[in-house]
C-alpha cells in the first residue's frame, strides 16, 4: 500500500451501500455525496428509521453511503378524523357504510374507531397504529427507493433497461451488519460483493461484515473517503514540491476535482523545459490545471518553476512510467500554447480591432465591434466623472478592450480572455496601467469576488457590464425565476460592488441613462424603471452577505436611484450604529405618528403667520434649525451626525402631537399643520426610510 494511507479510519458503519458504476465524471460527484445524504436522511425519517450519522462517498467507480441504523423501526399511532358519529353509527350504535367506507380508506378496524369533540360536534376517529418493523426487513425497498431518488447533471439508459443514472451500474453491494440485503434494480441484483480498483485489484470480493468494509476496500486499493484522499495528495504534493526547494501553488478546487479522478493517489514529480517559462505564467498554470489536471509549483518568489506534480491512479512502483507519460504531453501541450503566443505577436492589438467586425456578439445587437464602440463612450463618459486624469488611458484600455477575442490562444484557452490581453498590450508598448485594465474588466468574477485595483480597470469593468445588462434588458431578454442566460444578476452585484469599494460620485441612473442611448427604446424611462428596480432587488442579497439586517437594507434601498452607490453602504453602517442608541426606538415611534398622518399630495410651503399654538412654533423653529446642517452633512456623507442632529426635533414632534389638534376644522390651520408633518417626513426620509426599521 501507498506509504502516505496513514489516516485512521474511524468509519464504522451497521449499514453500507454501495452503488458499483462506470467512471462517474470527476465534477458530478461533489454535487451527488450531497444529494444522497440528503436523500437517505428524508427518506429514513419518512420510514421512521432511527440513526445517529450518515456519511457518503464516492470514488469515480463507486457512491457509498453509511448509516448508524437502530435495528427497530419506530412504532407509530395516529390520529385520522372521520364523518360526524351520528353519521358514522346509528341510534342503536351499529356502523352505517360511511363508517364502513372510513375504515376501508384508513386501514382501521371497527375496535380503532372511538369518538372525539371537534367545535360542537362528536366526530369518529381512528387510532391507527403501525408496529415497529425489522430494519433489514424494510431495507431492500429502501434503498431501492434511494437509489432510484438520485439524479445527475447528465443521466444515460444502458442496455435494454429503464434506469436512468450517471454511468452504467455494473454492481450494488448493501449490508446491514452481517445480513445481505437482497433486492433488484432493472436486473441488477444487490449483494454483499463488491470490486477493488479497476486495474490494481480488479476481481470481485465478498464482505461478511459491514465494519470491516473500507479496510477491505483498502486492501484493494481503493481509498473510498474522499477527505482521506485529498489529504493524501496533499502530504504528498508537498513533499514533493519541497524536495526541489518549491511549493505547491495552491488550488482548492482542483484538489478536490482530482481527488474525485482518483481511487488510489500516488503524487508524482514531474518536469518541462524551462525554455517554456518564457510564456506567459497564466497560460501554462491553465496548460497543466485545466487540460491535464497537473499541479503547478512555484518558488519562494511567487515565479513559477518548471515542475509540476501529477496524481496517478497506480503503484507508486509505476511512478516513473507515470512520470515520463506526463512530460511528454506536457511538452506537446507547451509547444502547441508557444505556437499560439508566436503568431498572435505578430498581429498588433489595433489590427484585430479590425477583425471583431466579422465576430457576433448577438445577432440582435450586432458585432463586438460594435459593442467595443459602445464601451468607448461608456467608459469616456465614466471617466469624465470619476477620474478625468485617466480619461485619455480609459479611452485606449476601452479600445483594446475585446481584441484578443479573436487571438490564438483565446480561441484555445477562452478561461485566459484579457489575460493575454494584458500580455500583449505589452508587447505592443502600451503602459502597464493600461495593460493590467484588461485582465482587470472581468472583475469581480463572482459575488464577493476581488474588484478591479486600478480605476481604468474599474471603468472598462463597469461599462462592459452596463452596456450587456441595459443591451439584454432592451431586448426583453431579462432573468426569469431561476433563469438568468446572460448571467444579469450576478454582472449587477459586480457593478454595485465596483461603485461601491471605489466611492465614485456618480449614479446608477445616470450611468443607465448613458448605456441605453445607442439603443431604440419606444418608452426610455419605463425601460429605466426597469432597470432600476433590478439594480434595487440586488442590494438586499449583496448587503446580507456582508451581515447587516434586512430591515435597514431595505431601508436604504431606494436611494440606488438617486445617490451614489457608495453611500449606501455608509448610511446602513449608521443606520445600524443607530439600532443600539438609548433612544432609537423612541425616535422611530415618533417618526410613525409622523408618517401615518403626513399628507401623499403635494403641500404649500408652511406658513409662519398661521400658528396659533406655541408648540407648533417651537416644532417649526427646531426643524428650521436643523435643516440646513442636516443638508449640510449628508451632502458631505456624515450619515452618523445627521440622525444625531435628527434626534433634536423627536421631542418637539411628540409634543405637538400631544397638545395640537391637526385636523382643525379651519382648513388653512390644518393643511398649514399638514404641511408642516410633510416637511418633517421629507427631512427623515432624505437619511432613510425609517418605516422599514424594527
Amino acid at each position: 500500500m501507498n506509504e502516505l494511507h496513514h489516516v485512521e479510519n474511524t468509519h464504522r458503519p451497521r449499514l453500507v451501500l454501495e452503488i458499483g458504476t462506470e467512471e462517474i465524471p470527476a465534477r458530478f460527484l461533489p454535487s451527488a455525496i450531497v444529494k444522497l445524504k440528503e436523500s437517505a436522511d428524508r427518506i429514513f425519517t419518512e420510514c421512521r428509521l432511527s440513526f445517529d450519522s450518515l456519511k457518503t462517498f464516492a470514488t469515480p467507480r463507486r457512491l457509498s453511503l453509511f448509516a448508524d441504523l437502530d435495528p427497530l423501526q419506530n412504532a407509530s399511532e395516529k390520529e385520522i378524523w372521520g364523518p360526524p358519529a351520528n353519521v358514522a353509527f346509528t341510534e342503536g350504535g351499529l356502523p352505517t357504510k360511511a363508517a364502513e367506507a372510513f375504515m376501508r380508506s384508513s386501514g382501521a378496524s371497527l375496535e380503532d374507531l372511538t369518538r372525539k369533540e371537534k367545535g360542537k360536534g362528536s366526530y369518529v376517529v381512528a387510532i391507527v397504529k403501525e408496529p415497529a418493523r425489522r430494519t433489514a426487513d424494510l431495507l431492500p425497498e429502501i434503498l431501492k427507493k434511494l437509489i432510484l431518488s438520485l439524479n445527475f447533471p447528465k443521466s444515460m439508459r444502458w442496455a435494454d433497461g429503464t434506469l436512468r443514472f450517471a454511468r452504467p451500474i455494473h454492481w450494488i453491494f448493501a449490508l446491514y451488519d452481517t445480513d445481505r440485503i437482497k433486492f433488484e434494480l432493472d436486473g441488477i441484483k444487490s449483494n454483499n460483493v463488491t470490486r477493488g480498483h479497476r486495474f490494481l485489484s480488479p476481481a470481485s470480493f465478498e464482505i461478511k461484515d459491514s465494519r470491516a468494509y473500507i479496510n477491505l476496500l483498502k486492501n484493494n486499493f481503493v481509498v473510498l473517503d474522499q477527505e482521506e484522499r485529498m489529504k493524501i495528495i496533499l502530504e504528498g504534493a508537498n513533499k514533493l514540491a519541497s524536495s526541489v526547494n518549491a511549493s505547491l501553488l495552491e488550488d482548492a478546487q482542483l484538489l478536490q476535482h482530482v481527488a474525485f479522478l482518483v481511487e488510489y493517489p500516488v503524487p508524482v514529480l514531474g518536469t518541462f523545459a524551462e525554455e517554456y517559462l518564457s510564456l506567459p505564467k497564466e497560460l501554462l498554470v491553465t496548460v497543466m490545471k485545466d487540460h491535464q489536471k497537473y499541479f503547478a509549483l512555484e518558488d519562494s518568489n511567487g515565479n513559477l518553476t518548471n515542475y509540476f506534480i501529477i496524481i496517478s491512479n497506480t503503484k507508486l512502483e509505476n511512478a516513473e512510467i507515470v512520470r515520463k507519460g506526463a512530460e511528454r504531453v506536457i511538452k506537446a501541450r507547451f509547444e502547441d500554447a508557444r505556437f499560439y503566443v508566436e503568431q498572435d505577436k505578430k498581429i498588433p492589438s489595433t489590427t484585430r480591432l479590425q477583425g471583431l467586425k466579422k465576430v457576433v456578439f448577438h445577432d440582435r445587437l450586432g458585432t463586438i465591434y460594435q459593442k467595443t464602440m459602445r464601451i468607448i463612450a461608456m467608459a469616456d463618459f465614466i471617466a469624465a466623472r470619476c477620474s478625468p486624469e485617466s480619461r485619455e488611458d480609459v479611452k485606449t484600455a476601452a479600445l483594446l478592450s475585446k481584441t484578443d477575442l479573436i487571438c490564438g490562444v483565446v480561441r484555445e484557452f477562452p478561461e485566459l480572455q484579457g489575460i493575454i490581453g494584458r500580455y500583449y498590450a505589452l508587447n505592443d508598448g502600451y503602459g502597464p496601467d493600461i495593460a493590467m485594465s484588461l485582465s482587470e474588466q472581468y472583475l469581480p468574477s463572482h459575488s464577493g469576488g476581488k474588484v478591479p485595483e486600478s480605476d481604468i480597470g474599474a471603468i472598462i469593468s463597469l461599462s462592459d457590464k452596463l452596456d450587456n445588462v441595459a443591451a439584454f434588458f432592451m431586448l426583453g431578454l431579462t432573468p426569469t425565476g431561476t433563469e438568468d442566460p446572460f448571467a444579469l444578476r450576478r454582472q449587477t452585484i459586480a457593478i454595485i460592488s465596483i461603485l461601491k469599494e471605489k466611492h465614485y460620485k456618480i449614479g446608477i441612473s445616470d450611468m443607465l441613462r448613458k448605456a441605453l442611448e445607442p439603443f431604440p427604446v419606444e418608452n426610455r424611462d419605463r425601460l429605466l424603471d426597469e432597470l432600476l428596480k433590478f439594480f434595487e432587488q440586488r442590494i438586499e442579497p449583496l448587503y446580507s452577505l456582508l451581515g447587516y439586517s434586512l430591515d435597514v437594507i431595505s431601508a436604504v434601498a431606494h436611494f440606488i436611484r438617486t445617490s451614489p452607490i457608495y453611500t449606501i453602504q455608509e448610511r446602513i453602517e449608521a443606520l445600524q450604529k443607530f439600532k443600539d442608541h438609548g433612544d432609537y426606538h423612541s425616535f422611530l415611534l415618533a417618526v410613525k405618528r409622523v408618517n401615518n398622518i403626513a399628507p401623499k399630495h403635494e403641500v404649500s410651503p408652511v406658513k409662519e403667520e398661521l400658528f396659533v399654538q406655541e408648540e407648533e412654533a417651537i416644532l417649526y423653529k427646531e426643524v428650521q434649525s436643523i435643516v440646513p446642517l442636516t443638508d449640510s452633512l449628508i451632502e458631505n456623507d456624515q450619515y452618523d451626525e445627521a440622525i444625531s442632529l435628527l434626534m433634536r426635533i423627536k421631542e418637539p414632534i411628540n409634543v405637538f402631537f400631544d397638545k395640537v389638534l391637526i385636523m382643525d376644522k379651519k382648513e388653512e390651520l390644518r393643511e398649514n399643520r399638514l404641511s408642516l408633518i410633510k416637511h418633517i417626513k421629507m427631512l427623515v426620509q432624505q437619511i432613510a426610510d425609517f418605516s422599514k426599521l424594527n
